[in-house]
C-alpha cells in the first residue's frame, strides 16, 4: 500500500517541478523577444524642405551623387508624391523631433500658389559622409489670363554638397543670399535656454558617383 502512496507523490513533486521551472524560465524567453534599444549615438538627424519647384534629394552615407533613380536616394522634394501633395495642398510635415527654428515654424510664408512648402527629417549616419542635391526654381506666380500663359522667375539657386554630421548632432538644410549670390549651407541646429540657434557647419562640393 505504501507503494502507490510513493508513487503518487512523486508524480506530485515532478509536476510542480516542471510549473516552477516553467515560470522562472517565462520571463527570460519574454526579455529576449524585445528588441534592442537603436545605437543613438551612431545617428544624427537632418531637417530638409520642400515644395513644387524645389529639389532636396539626400544620399546617406555617401560622399558623391548618384542618378535621381539610382537606389537609396531620398526625395525629399522632387518626387512625384511630394509634388502632388505640395500641389494640392495635402502635403504633411515628417518630424523626429529636431526642435523648431525660424523657417520651420514660419513655413507658410513660403507657400506659393500650387506650392504648399513642408519639410522632412531623417536620420543619417553620423562620422560618415551624406551629400545632397538641394535647389529651387521658383515659379510659383505662374498663371493665365484669357488663356495666355504668364509666368515669372525669380533668381534660381542649386547646388551638390557633402558633409560629415557628428553624432547625437541634429541639422537643418538651408539657403543664404548676399546680395544676387546664393550659397548653400548646412546648419546645426542647438536648443539651449528655451532659444534655438543655428550654427554653420563644414560643407564641400560633392562630386558625381
Amino acid at each position: 500500500m505504501k507503494k502507490p502512496a510513493f508513487l503518487f507523490s512523486l508524480l506530485l513533486c515532478s509536476a510542480s517541478f516542471a510549473q516552477d521551472t516553467a515560470t522562472t524560465e517565462a520571463p527570460a524567453a519574454e526579455a529576449a523577444s524585445v528588441p534592442a534599444a537603436p545605437a543613438t549615438s551612431a545617428i544624427s538627424r537632418l531637417r530638409l524642405f520642400g515644395q513644387n519647384g524645389a529639389t532636396a534629394f539626400l544620399y546617406r552615407d555617401s560622399s558623391c551623387i548618384r542618378g535621381m533613380f539610382s537606389d537609396g536616394v531620398e526625395k525629399a522634394s522632387g518626387g512625384m508624391s511630394s509634388a502632388f501633395g505640395s500641389l494640392i495642398g495635402s502635403v504633411s510635415n515628417t518630424s523626429l523631433g529636431i526642435p523648431e527654428t525660424e523657417t520651420s515654424k514660419n513655413l507658410s510664408r513660403k507657400d506659393g500658389i500650387f506650392s504648399k512648402a513642408y519639410f522632412r527629417e531623417y536620420e543619417v549616419p553620423a562620422d560618415k559622409p551624406s551629400s545632397l542635391r538641394i535647389g529651387f526654381q521658383d515659379v510659383s506666380p505662374f498663371y493665365v489670363v484669357n488663356g495666355i500663359n504668364y509666368e515669372t522667375v525669380s533668381p534660381s539657386c542649386s547646388g551638390d554638397i557633402t558633409f560629415t554630421p557628428r553624432a547625437g548632432e541634429d541639422y537643418e538644410a538651408a539657403f543664404s543670399w548676399e546680395g544676387k549670390r546664393c550659397s548653400i549651407s548646412i546648419n546645426r541646429v542647438i536648443a539651449k535656454d528655451g532659444k534655438t540657434e543655428l550654427v554653420p557647419v563644414p560643407i564641400t562640393r560633392a562630386p558625381s558617383c
